[in-house]
């Protein structure tokens, strides 16, 4: 919805003096009024209004190929490539046009604009603000987070915690890998569509879950932290672990293992630093759950029955 901030007009009052009857009475001085100047405003926090304003964006540009969108409550701006160069469109004083902008293309990931739920821009800032204990100055991006995954986030200025969405604009919840939600989230994201793996495993220190895909030469390994998106890096690395199916393994068995095995000790939960890896390094027919909790190590099957070697 575009607002006129009004200028206000000023007028000055009138006065005169008394004086003798043979004296003509000075005349009243007005001063003329000079009106401000009338600049729209826009609000992009209102349901509906930051969708319709990046849709104006590509419909300017003339492009879909965004590597990055900024929206704050008055201000919108994106980035499109066209070859090797980066132009800035930007929503300024009722119209949308060419801004200089720092930002280059420098083979960041591509993206359609339109495919970004931002409808609720309000919503996802105060849903930031609770996690990140800040409002100041909040912006949300639309860009490539890491491995041409791209992401929303909202910061703040100054800078305070950084907050994820979903491309859906649900938010990219903490994890806890102590729960079962939280290694279901975990799992879903590091696991998503493969179809075989060569291991799964929580790093020390709730560090994240991951898993661990082996491709010729290299280990393409895709981790979920607890506070961050899932994000993939490959190593120089060869593995003689059989590849299974990652849906042999299920959350709820880790979770109801972790459950006994903490009883088994006399603990209410593990210490941070316990570890978890599922493969197939004993040569089995089936990979097993490897736990190290409290200092404890603990060998599971998949279906959560104990088999340490005694």
């Amino acid at each position: 919805m575009i607002r006129v901030a009004a200028g206000a007009l000023g007028l000055a009052g009138c006065s005169s003096t008394d004086a003798p009857p043979t004296t003509t009475a000075s005349p009243t001085r007005t001063r003329t009024p000079t009106p401000s100047a009338s600049l729209p405003t826009r609000d992009f926090l209102e349901t509906g209004e930051a969708t319709a304003v990046v849709k104006e964006l590509v419909a300017a540009s003339g492009t879909i190929n965004a590597i990055k969108v900024e929206l704050s409550a008055t201000d919108a701006s994106m980035s499109v490539v066209s070859g090797m160069t980066a132009t800035t469109w930007a929503w300024r004083n009722g119209k949308v046009v060419i801004v200089d902008s720092d930002t280059q293309f420098i083979g960041q990931a591509i993206f359609d604009p339109r495919d970004y739920n931002v409808t609720d821009l309000a919503g996802m800032f105060s849903t930031a603000a609770t996690i990140s204990k800040s409002s100041s100055g909040q912006q949300l991006q639309i860009v490539e987070y890491a491995d041409r995954a791209v992401y929303m986030t909202v910061t703040t200025n100054p800078e305070s915690l950084t907050v994820f969405f979903h491309k859906d604009g649900r938010l990219v919840s903490q994890v806890d890998l102590t729960t079962l939600r939280g290694l279901q989230e975990a799992y879903d994201d590091v696991v998503g569509s493969k179809k075989l793996i060569n291991t799964l495993g929580i790093l020390a220190n709730q560090g994240g879950m991951y898993v661990d895909v082996a491709v010729l030469d290299t280990i393409v390994r895709t981790v979920r932290q607890p506070r961050l998106p899932a994000r993939t890096s490959t190593r120089r690395e060869t593995t003689t672990l059989q590849p299974f199916d990652p849906a042999l393994v299920k959350p709820a068995i880790i979770d109801s293992s972790l459950e006994k095995i903490c009883a088994g000790l006399g603990v209410d939960g593990p210490q941070p630093g316990w570890t978890l890896t599922v493969n197939a390094k004993d040569g089995t027919p089936q990979p097993r759950m490897y736990f190290t909790v409290n200092g404890a190590q603990r060998v599971m099957t998949l279906e959560g029955v104990d088999v340490t070697p005694h």
